[in-house]
């Protein structure tokens, strides 16, 4: 048996018939037609009109060969159960414990303190010596300037090595007496510290002073000669 595609001549219906038949039946319009010309309608529909008329109810075997062959459904595959996916857990490296011993801390608390003690035992002198040394700079400098009625409170000196100088007073003096109260105070710097008082380098260059008053004020700062100390040294305050 060859199953083929044919057409029927009636109704025109595409349909499946058997070449080792003669006869063919539509399951459409039950029309019965020659198996050959069946196919010929399929191949060369030019060559037929395909009337559509109402046929004769026809209930002979070639009904079973006309039907549709049931085709048994494909099975339905059923999802199997869904396996559940454990959460991620990153692994976290336990890190090495950081407790000191309590021998370590004694150790580093007594060296924290002896640090200490080395730092005051230095400092402490230091500080000590630049105090009194800042007083009796002051109280000279008051000496030298006791004409122009200047207490030791007006003055601030400032620094290690005592090279920062504020002065307040009443009047605002002039360029001239400016530089002379600046000569003045690098003396008795140089005169207490015990410097080399031929040594500009060493007496004067390292020297700041600001002269201040109400009207306004002077500032001498860091000369590099004699000549500096009135010139490019010197700045007027407003």
């Amino acid at each position: 048996m060859a199953i083929k595609d044919a057409c029927c001549i009636n109704c025109g219906s595409l349909i499946k018939v058997d070449n080792k038949n003669d006869k063919s039946h539509c399951m459409f319009c039950n029309c019965v037609f020659d198996t050959s010309e069946g196919i010929r309608a399929l191949e060369n529909p030019e060559d037929f009109e395909f009337p559509n008329e109402e046929q004769p109810e026809y209930d002979g075997p070639l009904v079973q060969q006309s039907r549709p062959r049931a085709v048994a459904p494909a099975p339905v595959k059923t999802p199997g159960a869904r396996v559940q996916e454990k959460p991620f857990e990153p692994k976290v490296k336990e890190l090495p414990s950081l407790r000191i011993p309590s021998r370590m801390k004694m150790i580093l608390i007594v060296g924290v303190f002896v640090a200490l003690g080395l730092m005051a035992a230095i400092l402490l002198p230091a500080i000590s010596a630049r105090n009194e040394r800042h007083e009796l700079i002051s109280a000279q400098f008051v000496e030298e300037l006791a004409d122009e009625n200047i207490s030791q409170e007006s003055i601030n000196v400032q620094n290690l090595s005592s090279d920062f100088v504020m002065l307040v007073v009443s009047e605002e003096p002039s360029k001239d007496e400016a530089v002379a109260i600046f000569n003045q105070y690098c003396a008795v710097r140089a005169d207490v510290m015990e410097l080399d008082q031929n040594s500009f380098k060493e007496t004067h260059t390292p020297v700041t002073m600001r002269i201040a008053s109400t009207q306004g004020g002077f500032e001498i700062a860091e000369p590099e000669n004699e000549e500096a100390i009135s010139g490019r040294a010197l700045k007027v305050l407003p």
